[in-house]
């Protein structure tokens, strides 16, 4: 077999690894080998107690999901990347450092499974065993949890719109304050007290 056949056998399996792949990103790290995901969605159904001794619920709300996967890469070759356009290293060890750098930048990065894709991502646990077996190979556990992102704004409020401003206002740093002596009254002074 010539270098030339040899190099379109190879480039040929590549690119049929890549149309058959499903579509699956940590970021911008793509990886090689989905061996599990697992998707979790709680919501927090609050319960207060009351006097009969039942709990009674009131209030429910959702908690950000997590996602758990194992993911697993191999030195048989490089993949494409067809939305940057360039050869992506799958070297155990870079992709390693790569979600290593991922977890540290505390970033939020999209995460697309193959059930749901997720914003606002963080990477909250990487868990690696090398073993005998998995000596050239990168095989991990990954925790992502989702975060809330939200934006504070500050109102400021009329002072005139208040119906009772001294009351209501917003407390305003006077300084030290001397006591004033509190006048005697009528009843005082006849007792003589």
């Amino acid at each position: 077999m010539s270098i030339l056949s040899a190099t379109g056998v190879v480039l040929a399996g590549q690119l049929e690894d890549i149309l058959l792949k499903v579509n699956r990103s940590i970021g911008a790290i793509i990886p090689q080998c989905t061996i599990e995901e697992q998707h979790r969605h709680d919501l927090e159904i609050t319960q207060h107690p009351i006097s009969a001794g039942a709990s009674i619920t009131d209030h429910a709300y959702t908690i950000p999901p997590e996602v758990v996967a194992r993911y697993a890469w191999s030195n048989s070759g490089a993949i494409f990347n067809f939305n940057r356009f360039q050869i992506i290293s799958s070297d155990p060890q870079d992709i390693f450092q790569q979600l290593v750098d991922l977890q540290a930048s505390r970033q939020p990065f999209r995460l697309v499974t193959g059930k749901m894709s997720y914003d606002n991502m963080l990477l909250k646990s990487i868990e690696v065993v090398t073993d005998a077996q998995s000596e050239n190979a990168l095989l991990v556990t990954l925790i992502f949890k989702q975060i809330i992102i939200v934006t504070e704004k500050t109102a400021q409020l009329a002072y005139s719109t208040q119906a009772d401003p001294a009351a209501t206002s917003s407390p305003v740093d006077r300084g030290l304050v001397q006591p004033k002596p509190v006048p005697r009254s009528v009843l005082s002074t006849i007792s003589g007290g």
